[in-house]
């Protein structure tokens, strides 16, 4: 169920966040497309996405998500549902009644996950990840271990680091 050097860890394409096959994330079976559904929303009624779901429906833009691809398990087409649910307004997995050239449909692969160059840690190798310019950690130190009993504080190679290397959210100086 959770092979692979991601260890079962995918990007959702319809979230944009990573989940877990099994655990957060579940694989489509068929080719699916995400769709709007207008319908009630406790006593009002919606006929068109809000800012969140349009979001998401642009990030898919219309796409069929071929099987093998992982999503988050909200979205999971077989998964039970209170009563009521079909008429309320929200985003859908449906079959693709038209699914069209298979070469066009999405699926996601595995992430690969590769090592900070600065503390060493685990970080998914996504283009987010690599800073374009030579770089220096915004941290000197970093956590190692899990528990109270075996945490240490670690330095930080403070480089300067190449420019397109791989840096974790915690070294990454463009963020704050």
């Amino acid at each position: 169920m959770a092979a692979g050097r991601g260890r079962g860890r995918y990007r959702c394409p319809i979230e944009g966040r990573v989940v877990t096959l099994g655990q957060t994330g579940v694989q489509l079976d068929r080719p699916m497309r995400l769709v709007w559904q207008s319908g009630g929303f406790g006593r009002w009624h919606l006929t068109e996405p809000g800012e969140f779901d349009a979001r998401r429906l642009e990030r898919v833009a219309g796409r069929v998500l071929g099987p093998g691809c992982v999503v988050s398990d909200y979205y999971a087409p077989d998964r039970a549902r209170p009563a009521g649910w079909d008429k309320a307004a929200g985003l859908r997995l449906v079959d693709a009644t038209e699914p069209g050239d298979r070469t066009d449909w999405l699926v996601n692969e595995p992430l690969v996950y590769r090592r900070c160059v600065a503390c060493d840690g685990r970080v998914p190798d996504l283009p987010e990840h690599h800073v374009p310019t030579e770089w220096t950690p915004r941290r000197t130190e970093a956590m190692r271990g899990r528990s109270r009993h075996t945490r240490t504080w670690v330095p930080v190679d403070q480089g300067p680091h190449p420019a397109d290397s791989l840096a974790c959210p915690d070294c990454d100086p463009r963020r704050t």
